[in-house]
């Protein structure tokens, strides 16, 4: 995490060359858009990296009053309330900059006793230091050099330190910086959590630290570490995430690949990484507000709390999400994640039987995660949650469209790739779901709806008439204690001409769109689909009466 971000327009670069300069030496870090890394999107950086500084320094031209991105970029720190100004030139500031106290730099030659100089730092610091909790008088000056100790957010907070390449042969180093640097980008589209930047914590590769002192050193309760050794063909991944707080470990993992393709193997190391961690931190977040009594809670702890009760899938956690979901947006208004929130255990109630107003909940669920699209339209998981939404109503070209903007925001989303799978399930383009569905299953492979996932991709199987595939995953379905799947699975087996085996299964109120763990299922674009449907089950029950009665002939 930088603590200061610097604006420049082009022609000014070595003048913000010499700002830079002149805070390391005062012991702070700084960022600049020559640090963007080359596979990085331009415009996706410059976000995270202006939302991540404690104090956006811009540097006023000639040019950069004409720059749209130097613009763009002070409308932003001014708007945060972490702007400092300064000119090198004069020139006249454009509106609303003209307002606000601006130093004037012009033919600075980098002494650090200039007042106009002190006047820059002195807002540094206090910004700053609003950050980090401390309460130094404004006019006091970093000592050079020192780390500073940051206040952790309240939001949970992560640094991944670089993973150590214990290879023999030193040569992989760049193997295990590229890895490191992938988690750090994947983690940063998970808006459910605060991340350090790589170009802090890389401050600490080849260094053994102690990980209590990282922790307050940058400011994260939560540290992921890890190590990669080549050995051949083969490549050894180790990881594991610690909550520095108490020094548990509160995940960790391990696996071997062949070394084929490296990059592939890259993306993989960073998808299994990425996705173990979200579910990991969100279930010590919820644990972590138990200490807590409600009077003491944030909005943030009702949501942490809420998202607790959500996953434990039972009419007495949909009731108490429901009230902390609630409760965090009467706290916090502008706090998205909790409209996300409400708009899922609202979805969820209407889903799985627990709402009295099923339509209307879905009607509420679609509203609450607009309004979280619209606080923060770069959070994958406010467009998952619409598109649940905007299915069970029957919109599927919108649900479609919103599961494929939260994917585009983060692929990594494992609820996103179920949700595009199910759209597309639904809206009639059952070969097309599987990919999806198979994704959200490997990325998620202990989730409390693997149930779901699972019945999802037997019906994509189905209807693609793949008979044999349905019945594996629909099996695996009944084995999460999903029966919904049962109609599925009967199904399959009758137009495999298993009737026997179809009648065990088949359940006796026969078919309904639904199931009595989830009583809505979302409606068919094709209604020829949901015919093919009906009529495996009428196979399967015309084909077990008469299984029926051939054994009972027997039997005589």
């Amino acid at each position: 995490m930088s603590d200061v971000f610097i604006s420049y327009a082009r022609s000014t670069a070595n003048q913000a060359a010499d700002v830079a300069a002149a805070l390391l030496a005062q012991g702070y870090e700084v960022w600049r858009d020559n640090e963007i890394p080359a596979n990085r999107p331009f415009a996706d950086e410059i976000e995270m990296r202006l939302g991540l500084a404690k104090a956006v320094v811009v540097i006023w031209s000639a040019e950069a009053v004409k720059s749209q991105w130097v613009r763009s970029e002070a409308d932003r720190a001014r708007l945060d309330d972490k702007i400092v100004q300064l000119t090198i030139d004069g020139a006249r500031l454009p509106m609303p900059f003209d307002q606000i106290e601006c130093a004037n730099l012009n033919g600075w030659s980098g002494d650090p006793a200039d007042p106009e100089w002190r006047k820059v730092l002195a807002s540094i610091v206090e910004l700053v230091n609003r950050v980090t909790g401390k309460a130094e008088p404004a006019d006091a000056q970093p000592t050079p050099g020192r780390r500073p100790t940051i206040r952790t957010p309240d939001k949970p907070s992560i640094a991944v330190l670089p993973f150590k390449n214990i290879t023999a042969a030193r040569g992989s180093d760049y193997f295990a910086d590229a890895v490191t640097e992938d988690i750090v980008t994947a983690l940063s589209r998970q808006h459910l959590f605060f991340v350090v930047a790589s170009s802090s914590s890389f401050t600490y590769k080849a260094r053994d630290v102690e990980l209590g002192r990282v922790g307050r050193e940058l400011g994260v309760r939560y540290i992921l570490t890890g190590t990669i050794r080549k050995s051949g063909h083969r490549v050894r991944v180790t990881a594991q995430l610690a909550d520095v707080t108490d020094g548990s470990n509160i995940w960790a993992d391990g696996f071997d690949r062949e070394l084929v393709d490296i990059l592939a193997l890259q993306d993989e190391i960073t998808e299994r990484v990425v996705a173990a961690i979200e579910p990991a931190m969100l279930r010590v977040e919820g644990m972590r507000t138990v200490r807590k009594s409600l009077a003491d809670f944030s909005a943030l702890d009702c949501f942490y709390r809420g998202m607790w009760h959500l996953n434990r899938m039972s009419k007495e956690g949909y009731e108490q999400a429901l009230s902390l979901f609630s409760e965090a947006v009467r706290r916090d208004p502008d706090l998205s994640l909790g409209h996300i929130g409400l708009s899922r255990i609202l979805f969820g109630g209407a889903v799985f039987g627990w709402s009295d107003e099923p339509v209307e909940d879905l009607q509420r669920a679609r509203a609450a995660a607009q309004t979280a699209i619209r606080l923060d339209p770069r959070d994958a998981y406010g467009y998952f949650a619409c598109a649940g939404a905007s299915l069970y109503l029957g919109d599927h070209g919108a649900a479609l469209g919103e599961a494929r903007t939260a994917i585009e925001l983060n692929a990594n989303c494992a609820p996103a790739q179920v949700r595009m799978g199910q759209a597309l399930v639904f809206g009639g383009r059952p070969a097309e779901a599987i990919a999806p569905l198979e994704r959200g299953m490997r990325l998620s492979p202990y989730d409390a709806q693997l149930g779901v996932m699972l019945e999802s991709l037997a019906l994509a199987h189905y209807l693609v008439r793949d008979y044999e595939q349905a019945v594996v995953r629909a099996r695996e379905a009944m084995h999460q204690n999903h029966a919904g799947a049962s109609v599925v699975l009967a199904a399959s087996l009758a137009q495999l001409g298993r009737f026997e085996d179809a009648r065990k299964v088949l359940p006796s109120s026969g078919f309904k769109a639904g199931s009595p763990q989830r009583p809505m299922a979302a409606p068919y674009a094709d209604a020829a689909q949901r015919e093919h449907l009906r009529q495996g089950v009428r196979l399967a029950r015309e084909g077990a009466q008469l299984a029926a009665a051939g054994a009972a002939n027997r039997e005589s």
